[in-house]
């Protein structure tokens, strides 16, 4: 069993003697830093891999070469183990992806190494594809450079986590209106916590623009919260989304376009992240500190080198704008028409394509 281990940043302390040119840099010992996540949702597993790095000079101009973060030759694999047997074994391949946020370090080029685990086999048809087995331990191994660093950690999955309300046929409830008055509503959402120990809930607004040239789906994402197993009791949660805060949010993220002739709504979708205690520990002690003291512990759960291998979990849920089958709606009636006319969003020219409401002042027709 891998252990956890913690560390303790120690201050550098130097010596002076008469000469008057010294080094601030002590003595370099090299470190590989590990960031890898599993996902059984996920058809691609990405592992993060670089070192710790001392050079002379302009660290600000060092930082930006990619060379000094790397290692030259890195051989990883994961195990599925179940029962005392492997089940599975990958070898990871590495890739360049361009999605790196700028900063102090190179971008927007990063090096990952990644494994596509096969779907497991479902006796469910509609079932969402899972691509990791809930009830095995993953073992990682990192060579690098021909045994001058071995890396290796284990890790459980994170399971059991799921949105339980509202249900994939009901329409969010944002407005309520009793007679000539209305007032803003919210809808719950509530999911099974697992064996999860932070959560993190976001909704996702997807809709289309219709200019004279043609149309193009865009989407807005906001975080509705998260939780932690801090202040969690009982083996579910909730969390509320805010009618007027979706409408406000949605006011302050759409770029108006002149030439835009309409908008439609196209669907809704929860997403619920969950990951694990390891994690969350993880997470807790790598924040950044307000106090005086620089001595910092540092969690990390993998051996021979820094950082984390762990797992977390994306569960959705995905509403459709409409469903003719049911006649099942994402948005309710009440706050189609707020999104339409309401006075966050009426600039927008949002309009409803749903057939039900060809008779009201806020369709398309």
């Amino acid at each position: 069993m891998i252990k956890k281990i913690f560390f303790l940043l120690a201050s550098a302390s130097f010596i002076y003697g008469c000469n008057t040119e010294f080094s601030v840099n002590g003595e370099y010992v090299e470190q590989p830093i590990v960031h890898f996540l599993l996902d059984q949702g996920k058809e691609y597993q990405f592992l993060k891999l670089n070192k710790t790095f001392l050079k002379e000079g302009n660290s600000l101009e060092f930082a930006k070469e990619p060379e000094l973060s790397y290692f030259d030759n890195v051989v990883a694999t994961v195990k599925e183990i179940k029962n005392g047997s492997t089940l599975r074994e990958w070898t990871l391949e590495d890739t360049v992806i361009q999605n790196k946020k700028d900063g102090v370090f190179y971008g927007p080029e990063q090096k990952l190494y990644f494994f596509k685990p096969a779907a497991l086999p479902s006796n469910i048809p509609t079932s969402i594809p899972k691509y990791l087995d809930e009830d095995a331990i993953y073992r990682l191994n990192i060579n690098i450079d021909n045994g001058n660093h071995i890396v290796e950690g284990q890790t459980e999955l994170v399971k059991g986590v799921s949105i339980n309300s509202p249900l994939q046929n009901s329409a969010f409830n944002f407005v309520k209106k009793y007679g000539g008055a209305k007032e803003y509503a919210s809808t719950a959402i509530v999911f099974s916590l697992g064996n999860g120990a932070t959560f993190k809930t976001e909704l996702g607004f997807n809709y289309r623009e219709y200019t004279a040239s043609g149309n193009t789906d865009k989407t807005i994402k906001y975080t509705l919260g998260e939780r932690s197993n801090t202040d969690l009791v009982g083996s579910t949660s909730s969390i509320f989304a805010e009618g007027e805060v979706f409408y406000e949010v949605l006011k302050n993220k759409i770029q108006p376009n002149s030439d835009v002739t309409k908008r439609t709504v196209r669907g809704m979708e929860i997403t619920l992240t969950a990951g694990s205690s390891d994690l969350y520990t993880y997470m807790l002690t790598n924040e950044p500190t307000s106090s005086l003291a620089q001595n910092q512990p540092t969690y990390s759960n993998v051996e021979g080198a820094l950082g984390i291998f762990s797992s977390r979990v994306t569960v959705r849920q995905y509403k459709p704008y409409y469903n003719n089958l049911n006649n099942r709606r994402s948005l309710d009636v009440n706050s189609t028409d707020e999104l339409c006319e309401g006075p966050y969003t009426a600039p927008f020219k949002f309009c409803s394509d749903i057939p039900e409401d060809n008779i009201r002042s806020f369709s398309c027709n």
